[in-house]
């Protein structure tokens, strides 16, 4: 009779990936599986038994560890005997925590990622767990992923950039992605037309800090420049891009967008504190009023945007005037909509070592901010009554003989129509509001 693993090898190997954290981990994971099934692995339907689970994992707070940790315990009770592998920025952080767990046959750090299938030519059963993990240099190479083409996705993240040098005291992202590094614009360019051959209609530029896009290249270059490269290149129809640091969004950035065919006017922008001294104990790099000045800016260019920030309350020394701060100036913003965190010890940060606010004074801070933020987005939703904009179509909505889509303002939109609109960008007027997505109606 064959053995359990003779049975495994007669097969296709199946694959799993299970993802945590931010767009950029995302978007890895997507180039992680394009290189497994370029390997010969599948990605493993739903109910079967995989013969590798990837755990791509995030640390940017404690709790992101702790779900980490929970969600490899689970697997290794759910799935006896099948190898663990973990990579991303807790892998990175401690190898040594993660190794140690029931079932984790390997340990990858971000640098490593980019070469799983090297080490999985190695992989061995029945072996004491495998630390790949190794410190930045300096002078990082950017690490390249295929480029990120998924069925069943319309809009594909595309890594240009890592790593970050603004050392925010709350945030443990520079120690475990390193120093900014950036993906020359030659090979953006081949992958934003290899995107377009697959037609996609619009693609997402991402990284971990994108607006220091090039500044790690020689000569230095910035994103308005590589923008300006490929705009009249082959690239899918619309173009958007991920957050921004608030002192990275210039001027000739501006212009350059506005000029830029297919650009959807949307900028997420991570704000965190509306008070000086807050902004100051955290390491951000402008002002409260240079903040509120880049936002009217931005409405000059594009009228109307779609504008998130990010809001962190709590963070230690926060006063309950310096919160006030903060809600009166975004209060003060046409702001589309806020993701608002709670702050949250990150050990190995110098914020983690200051006193901090009392957790239920952090709660009632974070409930008032999200009320805001929903508050802020009925607003712009109601605004957009009769108002038409581009739609990309995406899938079918739950609702029936509805499809939902975004528009190129982000916001959720369902029209009546049949899948065969999948994957086109249609003109729609808006006639209704429903919940937190807009009704409307194809125009033509």
């Amino acid at each position: 009779m064959a053995t359990k693993n003779e049975k495994r090898k007669a097969k296709n190997r199946l694959f799993r990936i299970i993802t945590f954290g931010c767009k950029v981990n995302q978007c890895d994971s997507v180039g992680l599986a394009q290189e497994l099934a370029a390997q010969g692995w599948e990605a493993a339907p739903s109910g079967a038994a995989p013969d590798l689970i990837l755990v791509n994992t995030c640390t940017v707070t404690a709790r992101a560890d702790q779900q980490a940790r929970q969600a490899l315990r689970r697997l290794a009770r759910d799935y006896p005997g099948v190898p663990l592998w973990v990579t991303g920025c807790y892998a990175q952080r401690a190898p040594g925590e993660l190794a140690a767990l029931p079932g984790v046959q390997a340990v990858l750090g971000n640098r490593e990622k980019a070469r799983l299938t090297s080490y999985l030519a190695q992989l061995q059963e029945d072996q004491q767990p495998r630390l790949q993990v190794g410190s930045f240099v300096p002078c990082e190479e950017f690490q390249t992923l295929p480029a990120p083409i998924s069925p069943g996705h319309t809009r594909p993240r595309l890594k240009i950039q890592d790593g970050c040098e603004h050392h925010c005291t709350y945030c443990i992202v520079p120690q475990v992605r390193g120093p900014r590094r950036s993906l020359p614009p030659g090979e953006v360019a081949a992958a934003l037309e290899q995107l377009a051959a697959g037609g996609y209609q619009e693609v997402v530029l991402t990284g971990v800090n994108l607006g220091q896009y090039g500044l790690d290249l020689a000569p230095p270059l910035t994103l308005a420049a590589l923008l300006g490269a490929v705009r009249s290149r082959p690239r899918p129809p619309r173009l958007r891009l991920s957050s921004l640091e608030p002192q990275e969004v210039t001027t000739p950035l501006l212009r350059e967008l506005a000029a830029f065919p297919g650009f959807c006017p949307h900028f997420h922008l991570p704000l965190q504190s509306g008070a000086a001294p807050v902004l100051a104990a955290m390491g951000r790099d402008y002002t409260p009023s240079e903040f509120h000045d880049l936002v009217q800016e931005i409405c000059r260019c594009f009228p109307g945007p779609g504008l998130g920030l990010d809001i962190l309350v709590g963070f230690p020394g926060e006063t309950g005037a310096d919160f006030e701060a903060t809600r009166s100036l975004v209060a003060s913003l046409p702001v589309t909509y806020l993701h608002v965190f709670p702050f949250s010890p990150r050990p190995g940060t110098p914020a983690a070592r200051l006193p901090r606010v009392p957790a239920q004074e952090v709660q009632q801070r974070a409930q008032v901010m999200r009320e805001l933020g929903q508050a802020k987005k009925r607003e712009f939703l109601e605004a957009q009554m009769g108002k038409t904009g581009e739609v990309l179509v995406e899938a079918s909505a739950p609702q029936a003989g509805l499809l939902r889509g975004l528009s190129d303002h982000y916001l959720r939109v369902l029209v009546p129509g049949s899948l065969s609109l999948q994957n086109r960008i249609l003109p729609v007027r808006f006639q209704e509001v429903r919940g937190e997505a807009l009704v409307g109606e194809i125009i033509g």
